[in-house]
């Protein structure tokens, strides 16, 4: 008898260190949102992670408090109609925060002076393309308030920029999402092709109509889940890439000129390394210009010769760009990682193939 009551108190003890350290990693923020000018709060301020499913609004009194996500640095947003919104960058720790805004009201720009003129179609397209990643449907995705959106094209610099008052709300109705998306510019340039972009957005799951429509959520989710940043980001940590399919190479100098590409297969050896903050580890892009190759499916030998021979390629093939940056295992990332894609036509920048990053795939769950 004795026996199984230490048993039982060793059981119970390991519970409790698990539940104290779970408390002691759980982090809030907290504030609250007033205006700048006459300091009154502001009430239903939109408070979020961009990238999550986590956010509020402020009450009655400005106030405002959400747990922050992962392990990794985090985007906190605020916006309200009327007012600039305001971006802060929560870096890792243990430590809860506190942060307090003074927001100030929106400024009209040159865009907004010039409301009045007529938008090109070649403009908007191109705006919704790029933003989506797809044209915009009532069957794939698309903005319910697309007409307070603004094109002001120069054509002395043939340069494109779009802005938007308040936020762009859109449904993407292949994984049942509904976006909050705040748009702090975009610009294109016609003279090289380049588009540049900032935003925040949140997400908040929308409720099926049936059980054939969440089945078909379930399964599009998976589907994007698995050429996605965070379960790349979650493989490099684990070191699984290939069978969770991933590949990363460099290009290399064609000596054949039979083949269009040829590429070398990165070691990560050479780009990962321990890093001294807990439960992390450093990916560094400094040393060689990647690719990284999603393939939605479990790599096999075969796969990584026709891509080594520069015939192969993967459902997705995208630059990444950047630092050094810090990963964990929950798929989180500090400092930033650019992508720019190899095939234009083939992109995972655009919000169709965007998931929180808190999202988890049911055979995950399940295990």
């Amino acid at each position: 008898m004795n026996k199984y009551l230490k048993n039982i108190l060793y059981i119970g003890s390991l519970l409790l260190c698990l539940i104290s350290h779970t408390a002691f990693c759980q982090r809030y923020i907290n504030g609250c949102i007033i205006d700048s000018d006459d300091g009154r709060p502001i009430p239903s301020a939109t408070v979020f992670f961009s990238n999550t499913t986590m956010g509020t609004t402020t009450d009655l009194k400005g106030n405002y408090k959400l747990k922050i996500p992962g392990e990794g640095s985090c985007t906190l947003t605020v916006s309200h109609v009327g007012y600039q919104s305001v971006v802060k960058e929560i870096e890792p720790g243990r430590s809860s925060v506190e942060f307090n805004v003074a927001m100030q009201l929106q400024e009209l720009d040159e865009v907004a002076i010039s409301a009045g003129v007529r938008f090109r179609q070649r403009d908007i397209n191109l705006f919704w393309k790029t933003i989506l990643g797809k044209k915009p449907s009532g069957r794939t995705i698309r903005a319910t308030n697309s007409d307070k959106v603004y094109y002001f094209y120069n054509p002395q610099t043939k340069i494109l920029k779009v802005t938007c008052w308040e936020p762009i709300q859109i449904l993407n109705y292949e994984t049942g999402y509904y976006i909050h998306f705040i748009l702090n510019y975009f610009l294109h340039d016609y003279n090289t092709g380049i588009s540049q972009w900032n935003y925040q957005y949140v997400f908040t799951e929308l409720d099926p109509t049936n059980l054939r429509q969440k089945d078909i959520w379930d399964k599009n989710r998976e589907r994007v889940y698995d050429v996605s940043i965070t379960k790349f980001i979650k493989s490099l940590y684990n070191n699984s890439l290939y069978n969770d399919g991933f590949a990363l190479a460099s290009i290399t100098p064609n000596t054949d000129p039979r083949m269009l590409a040829q590429f070398k297969l990165v070691s990560l050896e050479n780009i990962l390394s321990p890093n001294l903050v807990e439960n992390s580890k450093t990916f560094d892009l400094k040393k060689e210009n990647v690719i990284l190759f999603c393939y939605g499916r479990p790599i096999n030998n075969y796969d990584l010769e026709m891509l080594q021979r520069g015939v192969g390629k993967g459902l997705y093939e995208n630059f990444l760009l950047g630092d050094s940056i810090q990963i964990f295992s929950d798929g989180s990332f500090s400092n930033q990682l650019h992508m720019s894609p190899v095939n234009l036509s083939n992109t995972l920048l655009g919000l169709c193939m965007k998931l929180p990053i808190d999202y988890l795939p049911k055979k995950i769950c399940i295990r």
